[in-house]
């Protein structure tokens, strides 16, 4: 037995408590005492400290100024034959003498919000909580966990890795929440583990490396009052200047060089003189070298890309021209941030983990910390050079709290179709914690060369807070206007479309300062459905309440090279999702397949009832029931908290009559004109045959243009239009435009008019909400079955007979839809899960009868077979960043690699130590994606059942330097331990994404 397990115990039964000057304190029979902080409705702090030091304020992170003792004296304690009960406000906290665990009792719902399970766990350097967990409990937050959401069944670290893929984490951030509605953020800079349910499915483990326990319960009525208890806690996001939401670009014009290449190669970038070059790190090679103002050569300076960014019609917001490089010459980086002012572009500095000296003309910081004293005095330095205007800074990591001081943006190494995906997730999981303002540089840092990866990304990342380009970190240029002219359009099209929905953008943010996240997981806006909750639809996102975006996560094409796109689910079947491209209409409630879309195409769907506002009063509405949208604006710099205007527009469709309702503006700002048109433009499936507008309850004679022309030059009047597009941009890629219902108001005083619009005979989506109808001559499919050859851990293979085009699946009571042909494959499946399914025929709007059930259970996750806690060793010393527990942490986003090379004098030698004597299936040597150049190609491997003495296994490998696995097989093999020598690689070092060892299935059941 440990030491550890011998001082580790649990909390003894509650024998006495007694009602201070602003806590309760509570005594246990183990000596320990706690007490309990009742800081307002819904929030509730309970600290024990072994020590009985009790330093209420020794939390970085958390203000406690603003909580005054009003409801602590309010509540009310009381004793009863086997616990204690304090009475506040609508909770009961009850307390239990034996054994001391305490549960929070909602009044108002007569439930519990929340149970221990058993007392608190206790040692010299680690507490740990264990709570009930029910069966349709999810929980959510911790940070932002690379590629999860939704940590039910799972274990999560608290804790920054700094690895920017799947399995990483980037903010240390001890706050969960669960969909009842109760939430814990703990008051500790230490690493902890949260444990949901993976090992025990009935509770949820919460542990840190602290001998405190000291945590905040916060209780509320939805994710948005318990997020917002988080900021009171913590603080508000932090409001960002309007060009943040513009476009960015990170390079490093001081030490980057450039050297002569060719148009055949993918990395070569041509410049303004005509000729292609590469980047180089060796002086020897290049002949040219990038500066900020032309010092050197002007087509390599941080100047030129500012104007390249022009020329190349792209609007370019903000710049950091010293990324990774601390040292500049003052002088020069005035001047060059005068330049980039003079062409309306934001210049800031890149600072490694210490406050930079900015110059005068620095408005915003780029930097690797989250140390709230370093960001405190960048915030003041940055109000001192900007006055009254909004300080603004970077950060790519982030603790509880970060967000109220900066906006979270970082790259990944790029060039992965995983990563978008991945991020997607991780986006929703930064969100859920507490950090809505986050982005990712389009196509990553190192990697890239991908056309169409990076098309992809740049298209769904226009619909996230921060869009930027990280340059200058590998070979290939992440410019926007990298590739072809056809690449470069779509993206200055996306750009454009974001610039088109910023004032929707900058309301969202305006809406995180009160608990309602930017990006959002489908739950938030659609509750009742518990495959919102899931990992099944991590890969999507709502971007507030009214776009749903769903990115292309992969490669995947149809016969015509577009993209193909199966798995998109829109939620709730009574809502109508219009694609926000080509007007397509799609019943909700299902999961459509076999889907395609042409490179310019980003599956966006428009919610039935949305209206945006496109700036300047320039409204655009999907009608579908009753909808209500509150618009925010400022004047972008200044104070926003009083200084800032709202509008309301409300739309009710009831049966076929239409009313609108926009409510005079409130509020003001320095720059706010009171005097304003207003444009309505109203999606419409068919010509509505009346209209009347009252302003102020007083009709408004209005007149029908019939032309574009005519209604373009009148100052008031309507006109339908059916060739319509509030996307000119993308006008180009498809012939058939939308129709709607134009009104044109003209100027009056918007703070003191109200306008009201009724249309008559109007029609939008309504066959679209109509659904199928069984058809009783459509006989019930009676054969349908899963292929037992084509069943994986994350896919099946359905094969029925074909009776007509088209046929629909349920699977776990989700509708799948747009499924052709005799058989289809359900990719992204989770493992060793049962999918039950029904079959049925579709010809038209009408279907069969389903089939009777079906399914099949899909194959373990082969990582469950993988060994753990590996203690490997290595002859060689690793790269500092690249350290060598990556090679074993079974997190493929992570990469190990050495110092030095290796020769077949001096090999490598790696071994690889297993806590027990295992029965080996199989090795995996999974190689680096980024590139080949520290390939292993000549192998030896060499295995011991003592873990001391070695003996050759086979003869030597060779291997080809590729992005291929490197399989070998260990059948029959026992082992303690293995070793790997490598005599030769493809390049100066020795790299991986991960060794990993496979023990045979039949000793792991």
């Amino acid at each position: 037995m440990t030491q550890n397990q011998i001082e580790r115990h649990q909390l003894g039964q509650l024998i006495g408590a007694n009602k201070r000057d602003h806590y309760y304190e509570l005594h246990y029979s183990t000596g320990e005492v706690a007490r309990l902080y009742i800081l307002a409705d819904g929030i509730f702090r309970y600290f024990l400290d072994p020590a009985k030091e009790f330093d209420e304020n020794h939390s970085s992170f958390v203000d406690l100024s603003q909580f005054n003792n009003s409801y602590f004296e309010k509540s009310k304690a009381k004793a009863t034959s086997d616990s204690l009960i304090i009475q506040t406000s609508n909770y009961q906290l009850i307390f239990q003498q034996k054994p001391a665990v305490m549960t929070i009792f909602d009044e108002t719902l007569h439930r519990s919000r929340l149970s221990q399970l058993s007392p608190i766990e206790l040692s010299s350097n680690q507490t740990t909580e264990i709570l009930k967990q029910h069966k349709n409990e999810f929980y959510f937050g911790g940070g932002m966990q690379n590629g999860y959401f939704s940590h039910k069944g799972k274990i999560i670290q608290i804790e920054r890795d700094h690895i920017t893929g799947k399995g990483g984490v980037l903010t240390q951030v001890p706050f969960f929440w669960a969909n009842s509605c109760f939430g814990e953020l703990r008051n500790t800079d230490t690493t902890g583990s949260y444990d949901f349910g993976k090992t025990n499915q009935d509770a949820a483990i919460l542990t840190h490396n602290s001998k405190l326990f000291d945590t905040f319960y916060l209780l509320g009525n939805s994710p948005k009052d318990i997020l917002a208890k988080y900021y009171l806690l913590t603080g508000k996001p932090l409001m960002p200047p309007k060009y943040a939401l513009g476009l960015g670009h990170v390079g490093n014009f001081l030490t980057t060089m450039w050297q002569p290449g060719e148009a055949k190669e993918r990395n070569a970038t041509m410049f303004e003189d005509g000729n292609y070059y590469t980047r180089t790190t060796n002086p020897e090679d290049a002949n040219g070298k990038a500066s900020l103002n032309g010092e050197e050569e002007y087509q390599f300076s941080a100047r030129a890309m500012v104007d390249r960014y022009q020329k190349e019609h792209f609007k370019l917001s903000w710049i950091v021209p010293n990324y990774q490089v601390q040292d500049f010459n003052a002088e020069a980086m005035t001047s060059f941030s005068d330049y980039a002012a003079s062409r309306d572009v934001n210049a800031g500095l890149w600072s490694e983990n210490q406050t930079p000296k900015v110059t005068p003309d620095t408005t915003f910081i780029q930097t690797n910390t989250s140390d709230p004293k370093i960001l405190k005095n960048d915030a003041l330095i940055l109000r001192d050079n900007l006055k009254l205007k909004r300080p603004l800074i970077f950060s790519n990591t982030g603790i509880a709290g970060s967000q109220s001081r900066t906006m979270l943006a970082f790259g990944d190494i790029g060039g992965n179709w995983e990563n978008i995906p991945t991020q997607v997730a991780g986006f929703l999981g930064a969100s859920l914690s507490g950090q809505p303002l986050i982005g990712s540089a389009v196509d990553g840092t190192a990697g890239g060369g991908n056309a169409q990866i990076s098309i992809r990304d740049f298209e769904w990342k226009a619909f996230t807070p921060l869009l930027f380009n990280l340059d200058d970190q590998g070979k290939f240029s992440k410019t926007p206007f990298a590739y072809n002219n056809k690449m470069t359009q779509i993206n200055r099209a996306y750009l454009q479309l974001r610039e088109q929905l910023q004032t929707y953008m900058y309301t969202l943010i305006y809406r995180a300062q009160v608990g309602e996240p930017i990006m959002r997981p489908l739950f938030l806006e659609f509750p009742h459905e518990q495959v919102n909750y899931t990992p099944q639809v991590s890969h999507e996102f709502m971007l507030g309440p009214n776009l749903l975006i769903s990115p292309i996560v992969n490669g995947r094409e149809d016969g015509n090279g577009n993209s193909r796109k199966d798995n998109l689910y829109l939620p709730n079947h009574r809502t109508m999702w219009v694609d926000l491209f080509d007007g397509k209409k799609y019943l909700g409630g299902r999961v459509y397949n076999k889907l395609s879309y042409p490179s310019w195409h980003l599956p966006v769907f428009v919610r039935g009832g949305s209206i945006f506002d496109l700036g300047e009063r320039n409204y655009v509405l999907y009608p579908q029931g009753r909808s209500k949208m509150v618009t925010y604006d400022d004047n972008g710099y200044n104070d926003y908290s009083r200084n800032h205007v709202a509008t309301q527009i409300t739309s009710e469709l009831e049966a076929s009559k239409l009313k609108i309702t926009i409510d005079p503006t409130q509020g003001d700002f320095n720059t706010f004109q009171t005097e304003s048109t207003t444009n309505l433009n109203i999606m419409c499936d068919g010509y509505p045959d009346g209209l009347t507008v009252k302003i102020n309850d007083q009709v408004i004679d209005m007149q029908e243009y019939g032309t574009v022309d005519t209604f373009a030059h009148a100052k008031e009047g309507f006109f339908f239009n059916t060739n319509y597009s509030w996307m000119p941009e993308f006008d180009q890629y498809q012939e058939k435009k939308q129709t709607a219902l134009q009104i044109k108001l003209a100027k009056r005083d918007i703070t003191d008019s109200k306008i009201e619009i009724v249309i008559r005979n109007f029609k939008y989506g309504n066959e679209t909400l109509v659904h199928a109808i069984t058809d009783s001559l459509l006989r019930s499919p009676n054969q349908p079955t899963v292929d037992p050859e084509k069943i994986s851990s994350h896919s099946l293979t359905v094969v029925w007979p074909q009776l007509t085009d088209q046929v629909q699946i349920e699977v776990n009571g989700i509708l799948h839809d747009g499924i052709d042909g005799s058989s289809f494959t359900f990719h992204g499946l989770a493992p060793n899960t049962r999918y039950s399914m029904r079959l049925r025929y579709v010809a038209k709007n009408k279907v069969s009868e389903w089939s009777d059930p079906f399914g099949a259970i899909t194959k373990p996750d082969p990582m469950n077979f993988a060994i753990r806690d590996i203690h490997t060793t290595s002859n060689m010393t690793s790269q500092k960043d690249h350290p060598l527990k990556y090679l074993t942490d079974l997190k493929l986003a992570s990469e190990w690699e050495t110092v030095n090379g290796v020769s077949e004098d001096q090999p490598l030698e790696l071994t690889f130590k297993f806590n027990q004597l295992e029965h080996l299936s199989r090795m995996i040597w999974v190689p680096r994606k980024i590139d080949h150049q520290g390939d292993p190609v000549e192998v030896s491997v060499e295995t011991s059942v003592d873990g001391t003495n070695f003996k050759p296994y086979g003869e030597r490998l060779t291997w080809k330097s590729d992005s291929k696995n490197k399989v070998v097989g260990l059948r029959d093999v026992e082992a303690k331990a293995m070793r790997i020598r490598v005599y030769k690689s493809s390049g100066p070092i020795v790299a991986a994404e991960e060794v990993i060892f496979y023990k045979e299935k039949k000793n792991n059941d």
